[in-house]
């Protein structure tokens, strides 16, 4: 008696198609999506009756609108300028503290984690309490320190820390402070020499020919030539003035030679990799491509110089309230030309202009003027940030394998070529990733300028809703702009990220 198969009715029951695993989970992704529709579109529909109600209906037209509010750190904006312009500046310094603080903590991180690894106890103790001390202080708090603590400890504006001091200084002092540099470079460029014998001598010989210089100068000059120093930087309770580029209308020629240095810079730098990589043959590639660059830079300014200026130019003579013609170099040494025709008729790229304070010592009339709130939320999320920097920098250099160490000792590099040839390189497959979540988190954080009256793109956009009413549209845009801002980091750290990746096969 043969037997014959049953076949279960469950299943019969459902299509082939309906028992696909992979199927029922897109179904129920569709469900989800569209319950989610729904919601946000109820949600958005209460929101408009509720606003229609109230005359303020979310839209972008009120932007066009007179803002009627005056900012600080606004530039050339003013109270009559419409509330677009009134974002956009918000917008800009926000970037200011994020691209700038990005920088400044990336510098620092590394730094203090390479320091986390120093044989020396001194330093490794004192980074070591550097990272836990600030790793483990709210943000917040550490900002209002440098507010309240920091900046409101310095002099007031009359009395501020100027430097260099104002005043004359004789020759012999900057002879020696340019000979201390010549010795530095000699001892640090002889340290590459192979033969100690080679090294020491051109050490000596080196620093002999710069003290027998000094001593013959200080003969030919004496008590030295007088020399004005005007201060570059004014520290106070109110921040801080630097002096200020502005660029002259020889700049744009002068930045051919520029880009052009930097070309041939890189060309060289590439071509100079591939001789050591083809023959093994070292050569001091960024020594002759910073050489070859500073060359170009400096040779664009010598060329700039040669330009002729006006023999005779027209000044105005506020002691007798008329216009006057005199030669271009007495107008010049005077201070009788204006900076429209400094920027003229100037033989520099580059005007260097120091910060001058009005005659009561109150206010900054040139130079960049550095808010105290600026300050205050820049160094607090720089050294609160950089404190976890220096921590993932420190376990990607631990993560790279001692032999890769043993083997660079075995070849005799020297601690800074191992470091970055080897140790580096390594390192930042395993650093990159979370150092994109510190430059996330930095950049969101920066929403706490507000805490300081620092005029973000967060304080902005709330007084714009205080006076407008559209808090969804203001809210909006405030999310939009920060999302903008991380998905650009987001973008910038993947491609670096692939850029050091292991590519396997």
């Amino acid at each position: 008696m043969s037997l014959q198969s049953e076949s279960r009715p469950s299943d019969n029951l459902l299509p082939a198609v309906f028992r696909d695993g992979r199927i029922l989970q897109g179904i129920a992704q569709i469900i989800f999506a569209f319950i989610v529709v729904i919601v946000l579109n109820d949600l958005q529909t209460r929101i408009n009756t509720a606003l229609e109600s109230t005359n303020q209906s979310p839209n972008f037209e009120f932007l066009q609108n007179r803002a009627g509010f005056d900012l600080a750190d606004s530039g050339s904006y003013s109270s009559n300028d419409r509330y677009i312009d009134a974002f956009r500046v918000g917008f800009i310094n926000t970037l200011r503290v994020v691209l700038l603080g990005l920088a400044a903590t990336t510098v620092i991180g590394i730094m203090v984690g390479i320091f986390l690894l120093s044989r020396n106890f001194l330093l490794r103790t004192l980074s070591r309490a550097y990272v836990e001390v600030l790793r483990n202080t709210p943000v917040l708090l550490q900002i209002f320190a440098w507010f309240y603590i920091a900046i409101f400890a310095l002099p007031p504006q009359q009395e501020a820390i100027a430097f260099p001091q104002e005043g004359i200084r004789n020759l012999p002092l900057l002879q020696f402070a340019f000979s201390l540099v010549v010795i530095l470079a000699i001892w640090q460029y002889s340290g590459g020499l192979r033969r100690p014998a080679w090294r020491t001598g051109v050490r000596q010989v080196g620093i002999a020919i710069v003290v027998l210089v000094n001593l013959f100068g200080i003969v030919l000059v004496g008590s030295g030539t007088p020399i004005e120093f005007l201060p570059g930087i004014y520290i106070s309770i109110k921040g801080v003035a630097i002096f200020e580029l502005i660029p002259s209308s020889l700049f744009g020629v002068w930045m051919v030679f520029v880009v052009i240095g930097i070309v041939v810079a890189i060309l060289l730098w590439r071509y100079f990799g591939f001789i050591t990589e083809s023959t093994g043959q070292p050569i001091a590639k960024a020594r002759i491509a910073l050489i070859v660059l500073i060359g170009f830079v400096l040779l664009g300014w010598l060329v700039m110089g040669m330009r002729p200026t006006p023999s005779v130019i027209a000044v105005y003579d506020e002691e007798r309230d008329v216009t006057v013609e005199m030669p271009y170099d007495d107008a010049f040494e005077s201070g009788m030309l204006t900076i429209e025709q400094e920027l003229e008729y100037t033989r520099q790229p580059l005007i260097f202009r120091p910060p001058m304070l009005d005659r009561r010592g109150r206010n900054v009339e040139t130079g960049i003027e550095i808010s105290p709130s600026y300050l205050a939320i820049f160094l607090g999320l720089v050294i609160y940030t950089s404190a976890f920097i220096a921590e993932i920098v420190r376990a990607g250099i631990q993560a790279v394998p001692k032999g890769q160490l043993e083997a660079s000792r075995a070849l005799g590099l020297s601690q800074g070529d191992m470091l970055r040839l080897v140790v580096l390189p390594q390192a930042l497959r395993v650093i990159i990733p979370p150092l994109g979540n510190q430059f996330l988190n930095l950049s969101k954080n920066s929403s706490l300028a507000i805490a300081v009256a620092y005029t973000d793109i967060y304080q902005v956009t709330f007084t714009i809703i205080n006076q407008s009413g559209q808090s969804v549209t203001g809210m909006v845009m405030v999310l939009l702009a920060y999302l903008f801002i991380s998905l650009c980091i987001s973008l910038v750290m993947n491609l670096v990220n692939q850029r050091f990746q292991l590519v396997t096969r």
